[in-house]
């Protein structure tokens, strides 16, 4: 079996397995495949679909450290004209989501 026949064959299987609501060990059981493969050709195919529809973009990011006193320690993160001071306890979610929206401008 070529390598494009196995990826066909396994997107067949998953596809089947989506279809079929079942849990991935009933079904691997039901037919005979073992939940290690099923695992890695649902992250390696997931991952090949990840990669052709969004090509990585790389974002230069420059950063300082500085103290700021009795509030502690500060990184300031510049994504093109705009700055970004983070301090301990950030949030990490909304952090994402402003460099995210930076990117578009």
């Amino acid at each position: 079996m070529s390598s494009n026949e196995r990826k066909a064959w396994w997107e067949e299987r998953l596809a089947e397995h989506e279809a079929s609501g079942q849990r991935v060990t009933a079904w691997c059981e039901e037919n005979s495949i073992t939940p290690r493969q099923f695992y890695y050709w649902r992250r390696k195919l997931r991952t090949e679909h990840v990669e052709k529809e969004q090509p990585v973009k790389w974002l230069s990011l420059k950063y300082e450290s500085r103290q700021l006193g009795i509030a502690g320690d500060a990184i300031a993160v510049h994504v093109g004209q705009a700055t970004v001071e983070i301090r301990k306890g950030f949030d990490r979610e909304l952090f994402c989501e402003i460099i995210q929206v930076l990117q578009t401008i």
